[in-house]
């Protein structure tokens, strides 16, 4: 039995590795002049782009076809910012906020190494073919080692724990560290002797400074670090936030600088620094904003978050609202104090870091698009269109914001010659969008399939949610208020009751219609889940709901066929 069942993977993973394709009449989106090229036909053998043609490619016995009439080809899309030891939660990093006495911390570590797997789908879903890990325990080589070779993934490149001359406390007593703490040059060359053992993509440094660590007395170790990694061939990246720290990181050699400067304009002097150098910026503009309004319980809840994020990790960004006054836990009581004051601090900071982007897109620095998913409200393949929405609000084109997606982020790590582009030779790594990404930033919602290693991926089939993650999904979007969201959990034909048979509605418009006006008419709607059980096809959820100053207890029984809600019955008081 084990036998045949090992044959059977063995030949489903040979299947999937050798598929070949021809693409027929592709519009193909040129990432390196920001053009359009119409008409084309691919040839893709063994996960690599062969041949691109205007002229017709002669179909091979049991090469698939793929007809592009209509649709943009462009190359899969790079996060060059990740961090899988860490989920998005309101509970992944207990050194910004300790909430282990709500969620301990190593019942959250388990947690992200089971997200990994999901993740993988919907980088995969939203057209993100490749991530970059810049930061984890050692465990993070197990992703990219064994859970992303399980399964149809991302390409994934990973870093061990970061070289820091700090480390947060919160961090400092776990077996696996995601920090080392390094206060001398020999100290650093013990730690990177370890890591090499993992075979590292790349090294990476945060470089913290402060009055009692002052920048200059560890620039010898992080220039040492820097001789140690190019001496391996391998890429240094350097958390370098302040001007000071980021300018020393490019001169002791830093090739990525992974954060924007957020403490100053940056200048002339700095952008040469960084072009002659030839090092890779990568803005993260997003993720300070998704800490503060996860603490003070307001996400943005953006459609792709409420589409696309895993449903269980964008729950936690709303527990803040399941606590009173007495009953919140105090590292969370000074955000809900003053939610305005940590959000105008951050949108000054914002406003400083889109002005650097700008100004060093401008100079012609090497821009690479990354979320640092993974820290709290950063979602995991979900929040990339928001951190291309910052970039775009910071100024730059359509164009630009698709190279810094594709090939900029694949130069920056040296992969240009791989990934990055639409060209003969390199991974057959694509995105089919209906509408063309040049035009409108938001096209890149339009994916219809994924090509990965040439093995071609309906959108529509690449996630597979769970009952559980289909109803936690609709639980999300109720309180998010958000209809569209809302309405994509539920089939054509819902019937809700009341139990045991009293009909209430039926049908996608009369839901449509009922709690449109719900959630126009009450801002103050929450719905807490106390307690679930699965069945099944089933979810039976004990709801706590508030509605304006009223609450309360009603006990949902959801029933989903082919991937949607067709049935719910509530029992209430």
């Amino acid at each position: 039995m084990k036998s045949s069942l090992l044959l059977f993977l063995m030949l489903v993973s040979y299947a999937l590795c050798s598929q070949n394709l021809v693409i027929t009449n592709a519009t193909i989106v040129d990432v390196y002049t920001g053009a359009l090229l119409g008409k084309q036909n691919l040839l893709v053998e063994e996960g690599l782009i062969v041949k691109i043609s205007a002229k017709a490619i002669r179909n091979k016995k049991g090469y698939q076809v793929i007809d592009a009439t209509g649709n943009y080809l462009m190359p899969g899309m790079i996060d060059t910012h990740i961090h899988f030891f860490q989920t998005g939660s309101l509970y992944t990093r207990p050194d910004a906020m300790n909430l282990t006495d709500v969620v301990p911390y190593e019942e959250e570590l388990a947690f992200a190494e089971e997200l990994a797997k999901d993740s993988f789908n919907r980088y995969l879903r939203l057209g993100i073919t490749t991530v970059m890990d810049v930061g984890g325990p050692l465990s993070n080589f197990k992703v990219r080692d064994t859970i992303a070779k399980a399964q149809i993934s991302p390409n994934v490149y990973v870093t061990g724990p970061l070289f820091s001359p700090y480390q947060p406390e919160a961090l400092s007593k776990l077996d696996d560290v995601p920090i080392e703490k390094i206060t001398s040059i020999e100290e650093a060359t013990e730690f990177f002797n370890k890591m090499l053992l993992y075979k590292p993509d790349f090294i990476k440094i945060w470089y913290i400074a402060s009055p009692s660590i002052p920048a200059e007395e560890t620039y010898p170790i992080v220039k040492h670090i820097a001789k140690l990694t190019h001496d391996q061939n391998l890429k240094l990246a350097v958390h370098a936030t302040q001007f000071k720290t980021a300018k020393l990181a490019v001169e002791a050699g830093a090739d990525i600088l992974v954060h924007s400067v957020d403490d100053q304009e940056l200048t002339e002097e700095f952008a040469q620094l960084l072009k002659q150098n030839q090092v890779t910026y990568i803005p993260t503009l997003i993720v300070s904003k998704n800490y503060y309004t996860a603490f003070a319980g307001t996400p943005e809840d953006h459609l792709q978050d409420l589409k696309f994020a895993n449903p269980r990790v964008y729950s936690t960004l709303k527990d803040v609202k399941q606590y009173t006054k007495t009953t919140m836990p105090a590292p969370l009581k000074r955000f809900q104090n003053n939610p305005a004051g940590f959000l105008g601090y951050y949108a000054k900071n914002s406003e400083l870091m889109e002005k650097n982007l700008k100004f060093l897109q401008e100079r012609g620095v090497n821009i690479a698009t990354g979320t640092d998913a993974g820290n709290i409200g950063t979602m995991h393949a979900s929040s990339y269109l928001q951190e291309v929405e910052a970039m775009k609000k910071g100024g730059l084109t359509n164009a630009q914001l698709l190279k810094a997606a594709t090939v900029n982020a694949a130069k920056g790590f040296g992969l240009e010659s791989q990934l990055g582009s639409i060209t003969e030779g390199k991974i057959a790594d694509m995105i089919l969008l209906k509408k063309n990404p040049l035009e409108d930033i938001q096209h890149l919602t339009t994916i219809t399939s994924v090509i990965k290693d040439g093995v071609f991926l309906k959108a529509s089939e690449i996630i597979k949610e769970t009952p559980e993650q289909l109803v936690q999904r609709q639980v999300n979007a109720y309180n998010a208020r958000n209809i569209e969201a809302f309405l994509d959990t539920y089939a054509e034909t819902i019937e809700i009751f009341n139990f045991p048979n009293e009909s209430m509605l039926k049908g996608k418009e009369q839901l449509k219609d009922s709690f449109s006006k719900m959630f126009e008419n009450t801002p103050n709607l929450y719905c807490e889940i106390k307690n679930r059980m699965i069945l099944g096809n089933k979810v039976i959820d004990k709801e706590y709901v508030r509605f304006g100053n009223s609450y309360s207890n009603v006990i949902a029984i959801y029933e989903i066929k082919e991937g949607k809600i067709a049935k719910v019955t509530f029992v209430r008081e």
